[in-house]
């Protein structure tokens, strides 16, 4: 493995997509590779956010801890997603913990040097400021959605985004993490999630192999109410 990243390993990441080669150049210099083990940490909650990360392949988990020592998932991180880059503006501390769900390889972003770029180049500046306004948008129309929606529907939404091989009229989606750890994602109990699965599945929507699920009827799911 190469020592330092390729523009072609990032440069269709949203933060870096209209940005020039010659300042890729720049920051591919500053980035380096990142290889976690299922359940290695990456960092915890108020280390100093000094990188931000792009997921090759694998998943990250984005986590708080209750004072029971209960896990509240805030977010999964799936491939060629970025990640902790807000850090960079958000006084420097990383407000979540991170972990990886499975073998994972990142790229680690050199925050202090970007920031650098940031002060001196008005037009990156502008293109960050569009990047990010996108990339807030569509969180604040999920966050709408999932307030909205029962635990079903959010379930089921969930189900439809997630990748999946495609037949003529079904999807087989393999589930990224543990249904427990889905759950938290989705604001809902485990022991709810599970009779989510039933319901569907009694319904004929679904089929649940392991850590697999067969979207029989996708269209029957997405109008679910």
């Amino acid at each position: 493995m190469p020592i330092t990243p390729d523009i072609k390993d990032f440069r269709l990441a949203y933060l870096f997509r209209d940005l020039d080669r010659e300042l890729l150049a720049q920051i591919a210099e500053r980035a380096c590779w990142r290889e976690l083990d299922t359940g290695a940490p990456l960092f915890a909650k108020n280390d100093p956010g000094n990188r931000f990360y792009l997921v090759k392949t694998g998943t990250m988990k984005l986590f708080l801890l209750a004072e029971d020592g209960q896990e509240h998932v805030m977010e999964l991180i799936g491939r060629e997603h970025l990640f902790a880059e807000a850090v960079m503006f958000m006084g420097g501390r990383y407000p979540v913990h991170a972990a990886a769900l499975e073998p994972t390889r990142l790229i680690a972003f050199d925050a202090g040097f970007f920031l650098g770029l940031l002060r001196g180049n008005t037009d990156l500046c502008l293109a960050l400021l569009a990047a990010m306004s996108r990339r807030v948008h569509g969180l604040v129309t999920e966050i709408d959605r999932l307030t909205l929606q029962t635990g079903v529907q959010r379930f089921a939404q969930y189900l439809l985004a997630q990748p999946a091989q495609k037949s003529a009229d079904t999807r087989t989606i393999r589930l990224p993490a543990s249904k427990q750890t889905i759950a938290s994602l989705l604001g809902i109990q485990p022991e709810t999630l599970s009779r989510i699965l039933s319901k569907l599945r009694d319904e004929g929507l679904i089929e649940v192999n392991a850590e697999t699920v067969v979207v029989l009827k996708p269209d029957a799911l997405g109008r679910i109410s």
